[in-house]
């Protein structure tokens, strides 16, 4: 076998990374039942705990919101593939919007011909620990999901204060 490149290899294990929740999906769902999303959910929130790490070893920054939003997106890539595609909305008093336009989850639920909706969970666990490891100041709300059928995934970040005292809720609350 030839030597891979360092890029194919991570092209490689990306790919087989944003493959899990969908296999979780496929295999577990029915095997644990009604407890599956908050059991998975958990095993996502631990992950992205990580993000500060790979934050401090990248020299990524965490603030302002901006900045936030785009090592997140970074983050993304880095452990789910180039296949993370979006951009960075700047909005007033300290908040931010990621846009993101092209997802790997989404694209192996369709490889493997699973509901879209079996990703959104996991990636909102994981957005959200990722996010308040990388700033404790700061939190984020899924305001569309593409896996619910929205063009683009929108997700607001802002200091936690002002998310909790305008009562957003993800779009697990909205829809």
């Amino acid at each position: 076998m030839k030597e891979l490149t360092p890029e194919v290899k991570w092209q490689i294990a990306a790919k087989s990374a944003s493959s899990l929740p969908v296999i979780y999906g496929i295999v577990l769902r029915d095997i644990v039942g009604e407890e599956y999303d908050r059991i998975v959910e958990r095993i996502w929130f631990h992950w992205g705990a990580e993000a500060r790490e790979i934050a401090q070893a990248c020299n990524l920054k965490v603030s302002p919101a901006p900045k936030l939003a785009a090592t997140l997106l970074e983050i993304l890539k880095l452990l789910f593939g180039p296949e993370f595609r979006g951009e960075v909305l700047e909005l007033p008093n300290e908040r931010s919007v990621l846009l993101i336009k092209l997802c790997p989850f989404l694209m192996r639920c369709r490889e493997l011909g699973e509901n879209p909706l079996v990703i959104f969970h996991p990636c909102m666990a994981f957005s959200i620990s990722a996010t308040e490891s990388l700033n404790k100041d700061f939190s984020l709300r899924f305001i569309r999901g593409m896996c619910m059928g929205d063009r683009n995934c929108e997700v607001r970040i802002a200091q936690r204060e002002s998310l909790e005292s305008n009562n957003e809720h993800s779009d697990t609350n909205e829809k």
